[in-house]
């Protein structure tokens, strides 16, 4: 009985010791099978960064012998080296991390060899360099234009509108600012403005007619024209003014109203075979949201022209495909100030 209890606990301790065995290998093979993962991880960046270093030096040479009319000749070699080996944020931050990850694994391991790149990895460079624009499509010429670097079409066109017509003709410089106008033309007609602001339409059409076509609106005489000297030339500006022929309020107001040249000059430049490109047609309404915007951004920022601009930016036509009448959007925009106005005072 005892021989039969010592046999019996002998096979027990072995039944154990086998499971313990059987656990710590399994603990060991995911531990290896992770440090092996990471260990690749660390390799495949390093190739990648690697071939990405050596396309950079490659097109800063092609960039040094073909493009040599675009640089200084003093500043050359320092502008495209520059130029060239420019990171973002995120790719700079990203190499930071995996470098700090091979660091730490080689001091766990003690070898360096285990987070270098090999021949084996070394001899896929030149897939990254067949494939490295693989993801571009139109989608990225749309977060292009979307991000503020001032270098694109629409925020072109929006930075000459602002400095070249906008922050000339509107602030006062002599008492013939658009308000002082504004104000002179009221008590001599008689009449009063809904809005003393320069108003600036922006259809997303892009096409606004040298005379408003509009039901509720009704051409009238212009502001007093200003003549202002630009590169030693007497340049005119003009405003036009509209009355709206619905009363609101008991009222017939007036506005100066124009539509966004710019964007009217886009619009042809999309008509002719000579300038056209498919990428104009298709990211027109990008370019149309960007103008707006940066045009927005750039009159607010300015002391002079904040508050001498009203902006609409609107749909040429409803959700049924019917032309929207600029008129509708003027009238609903003084019943909410009258609104506001009345909340204000109650």
């Amino acid at each position: 009985m005892v021989e039969e209890m010592a046999i019996s606990n002998k096979v027990d301790d072995e039944e154990v010791g086998q499971v313990k065995t059987v656990k710590g290998s399994k603990c060991f093979y995911l531990k290896k099978m992770i440090g092996d993962y990471i260990d690749t991880a660390v390799r495949i960046v390093a190739t990648v960064y690697l071939a990405d270093f050596l396309q950079r030096l490659f097109l800063c040479g092609v960039e040094y012998w073909r493009y040599v009319n675009y640089y200084l000749p003093e500043d050359r070699m320092r502008t495209i080296l520059r130029r060239g080996f420019t990171y973002s944020n995120k790719s700079v931050y990203l190499l930071m991390a995996f470098v700090l990850v091979g660091f730490s694994r080689t001091s766990m391991t003690g070898d360096l060899r285990s987070v270098v790149p090999t021949a084996a990895f070394l001899v896929y460079m030149p897939l990254y360099w067949m494939f490295n624009d693989l993801g571009h499509s139109t989608l990225t010429y749309s977060k292009w234009i979307r991000e503020p670097h001032g270098l694109d079409y629409a925020e072109g066109m929006a930075s000459n509108y602002f400095h070249g017509y906008l922050k000339l003709a509107l602030p006062d410089l002599k008492d013939d600012g658009l308000k002082h106008r504004i104000a002179v033309y009221e008590d001599k007609n008689n009449v009063t403005f809904g809005i003393d602001r320069l108003v600036i339409l922006i259809p997303d059409e892009m096409w606004v007619k040298g005379v408003l076509e509009s039901e509720l609106l009704e051409k009238a005489k212009p502001l007093e024209t200003r003549f202002i000297n630009r590169a030693g030339v007497e340049r005119p500006f003009k405003h036009d003014v509209y009355r709206l022929n619905r009363q609101v309020n008991g009222k017939n107001y007036y506005f100066a109203i124009e539509g966004a040249t710019p964007m009217l000059s886009f619009y042809d430049a999309m008509q002719s075979n000579l300038s056209a490109t498919w990428q104009m047609r298709e990211l027109k309404r990008e370019i149309w949201l960007k103008f707006a915007k940066h045009l927005k951004e750039l009159i607010a920022k300015c002391p002079e022209t904040r508050n001498e601009v009203h902006l609409i930016v609107y749909s040429s036509h409803d959700k049924h495909g019917n032309p929207v009448d600029v008129g509708d959007k003027l009238i609903d925009y003084m019943r909410n100030k009258t609104e506001t106005i009345n909340k204000r005072e109650s």
